[in-house]
Formats: C-alpha cells, sequence, structure tokens
C-alpha cells in the first residue's frame, strides 16, 4: 500500500551524554521533512519548531537531550502543481520543478538554513556533537512518459535509459555543487534518497546507475518502499546503501496490528530498518490515536532495528504539533516517542 497522503543511517548525533572518542556511534534517527511544496497546511519548520523535533525539549521549550540525527527532505508535489511523486496522478515535474525544489532549499533563510541554525542552538545547549547533523535530499523520479526533461541547460530523452540516468546523474551533481556552494556549518551531506517508493523492473538499472553516480560522489543512496513492494528486499543488489521499511499500518483502521510484526520480522531478516508512521491523526482523531503506540512496542522488541536506525514520518507536522501541544495526552505520547528513540 502506497504512502499516498501527507499528514513522517548511520550518522552519529543522537546521545545524550558527552561524547569521547571511546564512545560508539549512537543509531541513527532520520526525520522525513516535507518542504519546498504548494501544501498549506504543513509547519513552516521555522528554527524553533526544528529544534523542539531534532531535539526533545521540556514543557517550557528548553532542550533536553538529542533524538534525530539526519533529517531527510522530500516533496509530493512542485508549487506549479506538477507530480515529484511517482505514483501521483498528474503531470509529471519538468526540469523547472527540479531546479525550483532546489531553489526552496537551498535559498537564503530556506529549510536548509534554518535547520543549520537549529542544530547550532542545540549544539550550543547540549554540548557538540560528536559529527554534524546529516541530510539526505530526495531525487524527483524521472518519468519516461513525460519524454523530455530539460534541466540546467541541458535536455534529457527520458523514453530511453541513458537519458533518464543522466537527467538523474545531472541533478544529484547540482545538489553536491549547490551544497558546497552553502557552505552549512552545522550540516552534512550524508546522501541522495529514492523517493520512489517500489522497484519494478523497468526501474532496476536507472536505480544501479544512480547509485553509481551517488557513491562516486561519496554520498550514500537512501530508499523507504512501502510494505512488501516490488524488489523491497533486493536493497542491496540495487545499489541502496540503507533501507527502511513502511509497515502501513497507521493509515488504515483495518489493517491488524500484526502487520507491525510481521513488517519488523521482514526488515530485521532483510537486513533494513523500520519506519515509524503516523500523522496529525494521532491527536485529532479516536481512531487513530493508539496506532502509534505498536510501532515503539516493536522498537523494544527489536534491537537490531533500533541498531540499524528508524527513519520517521509524520506526516508533515504531527510531531510538531505534539512538540508544542499543551494537551496533557498529545504531551505524554511526544514524551513517549522521543524516549523510544533514543
Amino acid at each position: 500500500m502506497k504512502r499516498t497522503m501527507l499528514a513522517l543511517l548511520p550518522l552519529a548525533w543522537s546521545s545524550p551524554r558527552v561524547p569521547n572518542a571511546d564512545t560508539p556511534a549512537p543509531p541513527p534517527r532520520w526525520l522525513l521533512v516535507y518542504s519546498g511544496g504548494r501544501a498549506a497546511q504543513r509547519p513552516e519548520y521555522s528554527v524553533t519548531q526544528f529544534l523542539r523535533t531534532i531535539t526533545h525539549v521540556d514543557t517550557l521549550g528548553r532542550p533536553q537531550y538529542r533524538v534525530f540525527t539526519g533529517v531527510i527532505l522530500l516533496e509530493l508535489s512542485a508549487p506549479s502543481g506538477r507530480m515529484l511523486a511517482a505514483w501521483l496522478d498528474g503531470v509529471p515535474a519538468n526540469g523547472q520543478d527540479w531546479s525550483a525544489y532546489l531553489d526552496s532549499l537551498f535559498r537564503a533563510g530556506g529549510v536548509l538554513n534554518r535547520l543549520d541554525s537549529a542544530v547550532a542552538l542545540a549544539r550550543e545547549t547540549l554540548g557538540a556533537p560528536p559529527a554534524p547533523f546529516g541530510i539526505a535530499i530526495m531525487i524527483p523520479y524521472p518519468k519516461p512518459s513525460s519524454g523530455r526533461l530539460e534541466f540546467a541547460g541541458r535536455v534529457y530523452r527520458l523514453r530511453n535509459m541513458s537519458g533518464r540516468a543522466a537527467a538523474v546523474q545531472a541533478y544529484a551533481r547540482d545538489v553536491e555543487r549547490r551544497f558546497g556552494i552553502a557552505q552549512f556549518a552545522n550540516l552534512r551531506l550524508d546522501g541522495l534518497y529514492w523517493f520512489r517508493e517500489d522497484a519494478p523492473p523497468g526501474d532496476a538499472e536507472l536505480i544501479r546507475r544512480t547509485a553509481v553516480a551517488v557513491h562516486a560522489a561519496g554520498l550514500r543512496l537512501l530508499w523507504i518502499p512501502y510494505y512488501l513492494a516490488e524488489n523491497w528486499d533486493h536493497w542491496r543488489e540495487l545499489g541502496f546503501d540503507a533501507a527502511w521499511l513502511q509497515p502501513n499500518y497507521f493509515f488504515d483502521p483495518a489493517i491488524p496490528v500484526s502487520r507491525i510484526d510481521s513488517a519488523a520480522a521482514y526488515a530485521e531478516r532483510s537486513g533494513m530498518g523500520l519506519e515509524v508512521e503516523f500523522d496529525g491523526r494521532v491527536s485529532s482523531n479516536p481512531v487513530f490515536a493508539d496506532r502509534l503506540d505498536p510501532y515503539l512496542g516493536a522498537l523494544g522488541r527489536y534491537p537490531g532495528l533500533r541498531a540499524r536506525g528508524v527513519a520517521v514520518y509524520e506526516g508533515g507536522g504531527g510531531l510538531v504539533h505534539l512538540a508544542w501541544s499543551r494537551v496533557a495526552r498529545d504531551r505524554a505520547l511526544y514524551d513517549t516517542l522521543d524516549e523510544a528513540l533514543r
């Protein structure tokens, strides 16, 4: 089941203790952040909002310990209304949309600048972490039906594999170039994120070529397939460096809680991590109020998943709401989630 709604490796940055040379790197924790599109119902991800999500804060908003080691930046649709995600109906994004998305990330005062400032504040409060905060940036899907794509001054033919691969490689080079120019003081470009959530045979060669290009830049290629998506368990052969499996349990009340253990067992068997999923309905809709709890229970029952890392999908604002809420139940859920990720 694909995740089609907006509502949520290894880097070191989550230990609440001051590290030393003998301290092992803590398990990676990634937060998925949707930013750069046209959705109006999402948070701005201000410096303060980032601070309250990447760290755990007390009721006065003071950071208590680090939670997340990195952020994966992604988006479903461009401001133009064209689709960046492979599975959504509508007109596919063009090269101008690809550029506009990167512009939104790297512009002065943009989401990456705000994240960099939040990490700096966290460092000042909690002590310097052993490594910069990681980021990974999504790769828009080069849909063959688009025919052609003009990006960064060149035209790519998307009806053949060479053209698709060249377009993705050009995008990866542009991400690397922009990040180098930005010179963020507290962020490290860890990798690129393959946004399509399955891997049909027709994309296998494209993914492998993408992996070669990403690795040549010294970066990693990350992936979060939906539950038992096509070729989900062949992630290593495809060239991915790390992958997390979506249980897709939270979003559909008809799915039994046994799905969580099934997904956890599959992920552990395949050397993957697990994605924790929720959105704003965990606070606003009684039907979904208890559907986050089984994910957190699984992290306790499957220590291997914790060690390989956790990705958190919070639906474009669910965690921000919990971090700011003065409702006792919301606050308790925020505390429980962050404690489970430590």
